[in-house]
């Protein structure tokens, strides 16, 4: 594990606690964490030569499958942030064939050099020390005249006379320090110039989410998530933030994301009705509430991304077209009379897929998050003349939000690592990104004219759940781990009597074990990167889960050994998988295999990477029941079930109406118990696939099941577990521009 020891390269201080490098006057610059744990571990071993090899293990993880790239890629930033003086030494030295050596000697400090708003506490101390030191010296007895050791009366009355002083001396030192250190404490506490304002715009029961301020910054429309209600735009007025907020749309469909026109008229948004089957892309006339429609939206999705270009010509949006194969972004010419649209991002023989997107004021570039898989997407700058791209950001897991400063030099963006969000703001010229301390940052959003920033402010959280099934009276579910911290997909085996989870406790989400009752929890791996969807063999013995591999490449398969600790990357001749499970011998991964062709269940051989396909019709999970049965989900809905040795389709076993989750369902002894959404409530529901009998099990609200993620049946105790999260209270916050710099 990475210590917090600060430490100096010549004129560089280097905070690794704070991710962070400062030059001598300036201010501090933020790095990626990696970035820093590689500097740290050179700077550990100054004096000698650190192989590639040995950087990779330490950094990434003994049997985590990083490749060359991503160490490249650090050194580089390394030795961007640290340049040397003219006449200096280089800093970070390539040895050719051996690896790497920093060259200039590290001066280790005892502790971080933050700003403190005392400028001395060494002289402080020294002060306070002296003055008292002083008073006692000087109040101590001067005179001792004695005859036969006895003192006499003058003396006796001298004596008591400067004891008295002594005492009243001592007690006005005392009250002058302690009213000194009040003083201090007092000042500590103060605000400082350096502190950013946050005004809260909306503290409403429920989420706030998407912001979208008016070029002026006079108005803020953003969508409302409440329990059990329709999600709709309302409009609030920034400078009357005590009057109720203004609804825009009155429908049961879903309305998230929006942005204005530069001239402050129109406001674009998606509707996607599930009920009519219908999504399209609307724009609204905001004073005469006149809407028109300007293109389809796929239902697929929950994200609906989209900007407007400097002069209101185009829209871009997130879409997918009538013979594009994946979503990407499109631009609707808004000229036009038929809001002509065409597709911007590749679609064909591509290894990511664009997502959201924004145009810089000046109208030259897009910048654009760009997901590889889902444990990797970061942002991408493409020019608009000339299409040449370029890579802003390096090792994101997920990019929640992006927008740019009027200069269009800056852009500020937002990334969640291990279910917490933080922002940044990345110079685009000198490629510097600064840290933003601002809690629970996501979807930034900056006025056009005032540069006012507004953002969502949210913060992640899930525990895990137990429900006791077949009790005499019914019961409710209960948490079996809760905290801070996310506690996500478990999974239970009899065999060893332990549960199997992702947590984000130690940072980053790792791999956790503990009992069925949440005790005696242990965190199984330190490979410090995103672990996810872990699995039980069927002897108990070994544990699959998701983790990227290197960067840009894709997601892998990793096995966890219980018995020697141990984590190794199964050796598959793919690039992007899905949730893994296990053949009935152990001796195979299940897994969905995604690619520009197809995508359906494959197994794996774990001895020697021999695989076979398992589906022909687009399956996303599935679960071996025999040796020969698969049962699995896919997009279209309901449970199907084959013969793993027939190529033809599989049967529906529960029909659409009846289930409708891809995820969260698992088999035991010829039931499945799987979570139904339903308008206004979710269910946990057992059926028997036998006797094809649906039995409820319980009744819960809506958000409190973590949809997409996984169930576990304890059969010896005959109860359910699963991921439970509250619903989000998201509000939105704004912050002056000015106050970033």
């Amino acid at each position: 594990m990475m210590h917090n020891k600060p430490f100096k390269i010549n004129h560089y201080q280097i905070i690794p606690a704070e991710f962070s490098i400062q030059e001598n006057g300036l201010e501090k610059q933020s790095l990626q964490p990696k970035f820093i744990e590689v500097l740290f571990y050179l700077a550990e071993n100054h004096g000698r030569v650190v192989p590639r090899d040995e950087l990779i293990n330490h950094i990434w993880g003994q049997d985590s499958y990083v490749g060359e790239k991503s160490l490249t890629n650090a050194i580089w930033h390394l030795r961007k942030k640290l340049t040397s003086a003219d006449g200096e030494e280089e800093i970070i030295k390539t040895i050719r064939k051996a690896g790497y050596q920093l060259m200039p000697e590290p001066q280790w400090q005892n502790s971080p050099s933050n700003i403190s708003k005392v400028s001395n506490p060494k002289q402080l101390e020294s002060s306070i020390n002296y003055t008292v030191d002083s008073a006692i010296k000087n109040s101590a007895y001067q005179g001792q005249g004695k005859v036969n050791n006895q003192p006499t009366a003058n003396t006796t009355e001298l004596s008591a006379n400067k004891s008295k002083a002594i005492n009243i001396n001592s007690t006005h030192v005392l009250v002058t320090l302690i009213l000194s250190l009040l003083v201090l404490l007092y000042i500590q506490q103060l605000p400082s110039d350096n502190d950013i304002k946050i005004t809260a715009i909306t503290k409403h029961p429920g989420s706030e989410l998407f912001p979208s301020p008016s070029p002026d910054g006079r108005f803020l429309v953003y969508s409302q998530v409440s329990a059990n209600q329709p999600t709709n735009l309302f409009m609030k007025d920034t400078h009357q933030v005590e009057l109720p907020p203004k609804q825009l749309t009155f429908d049961s469909a879903i309305e998230r994301h929006s942005v204005w026109s530069n001239d402050g008229q129109y406001l674009y948004f998606s509707r996607k009705d599930k009920a009519n089957n219908s999504c399209y892309y609307i724009q609204l006339k905001v004073a005469s509430q006149q809407e028109t429609q300007l293109a389809t939206c796929p239902m697929q999705g929950v994200y609906y991304y989209l900007d407007i270009s400097p002069d209101d010509q185009t829209l871009a949006v997130y879409n997918k077209g009538g013979l594009a194969k994946r979503t990407g972004i499109y631009f609707i010419d808004l000229s036009s009379k038929n809001f002509a649209m065409t597709r911007f991002s590749c679609d064909r023989d591509c290894t990511y897929k664009d997502r959201d997107m924004s145009f810089s004021p000046d109208g030259k570039y897009l910048a654009v998050a760009r997901r590889i898989n889902r444990l990797s997407e970061n942002i991408y700058l493409i020019n608009l003349a000339t299409k040449k791209t370029e890579q802003l950001t390096y090792d994101e897991e997920d990019i929640v939000g992006m927008s740019w400063f009027g200069d269009s030099k800056k852009l500020v963006f937002a990334a969640q690592r291990a279910d917490n969000r933080f922002g940044f703001v990345i110079n685009i010229e000198s490629r510097v990104t600064q840290a933003l301390n601002l809690p629970g940052f996501s979807y930034p959003s900056i006025a056009k004219q005032s540069q006012q920033l507004y953002y969502q402010e949210r913060k992640e959280n899930s525990s895990l759940v137990s429900l006791q099934l077949n009790d005499a009276i019914a019961s409710s579910p209960f948490p079996v781990l809760k905290s801070n911290f996310t506690y996500e997909s478990p999974d239970y085996n009899p065999i060893n009597d332990l549960i199997v989870f992702s947590s984000n406790e130690s940072g980053f989400d790792e791999l956790w074990s503990a009992k069925p009752d949440g005790s005696g929890r242990k965190q199984l791996t330190n490979l410090k990167q995103t672990l996810r969807y872990p699995k039980w063999s069927h002897d108990g013995q070994n544990v699959a889960f998701l983790a990227p591999l290197s960067e840009d490449i894709g997601d892998g398969i990793y096995i966890y050994s219980l018995k020697n600790e141990r984590v190794t990357l199964l050796k598959s001749p793919f690039i992007q998988h899905n949730r893994p499970n296990w053949s009935m011998d152990d001796k195979q991964i299940i897994s969905a295999i995604y690619g520009d062709k197809h995508t359906d269940l494959y197994s794996i051989n774990i001895a020697d990477s021999s695989t076979k396909r398992l589906t022909f019709d687009g399956a996303r999970y599935g679960v071996m029941i025999t040796a020969d049965t698969l049962l699995y989900t896919k997009l279209q809905q309901g449970l199907w079930q084959k013969n793993i040795n027939e190529l033809q389709s599989g049967d529906r076993v529960i029909e659409g109406d009846l289930f409708n989750t891809l995820y969260t369902w698992t088999y035991e002894q010829g039931h499945v118990y799987y979570q139904k959404t339903f308008e206004d409530h979710y269910q946990l529901i057992s059926y028997d696939l036998k006797n094809k009998v649906q039995t409820p099990l319980v009744r819960l609200p809506l958000n409190s099941i973590t949809k997409n993620d996984s169930l576990t049946y304890i059969a010896t105790e005959d109860r359910l577990l699963y991921t439970s999260s509250s619903f989000p209270q998201a509000n939105i916050n704004m912050v002056a521009s000015k106050q970033l710099f």
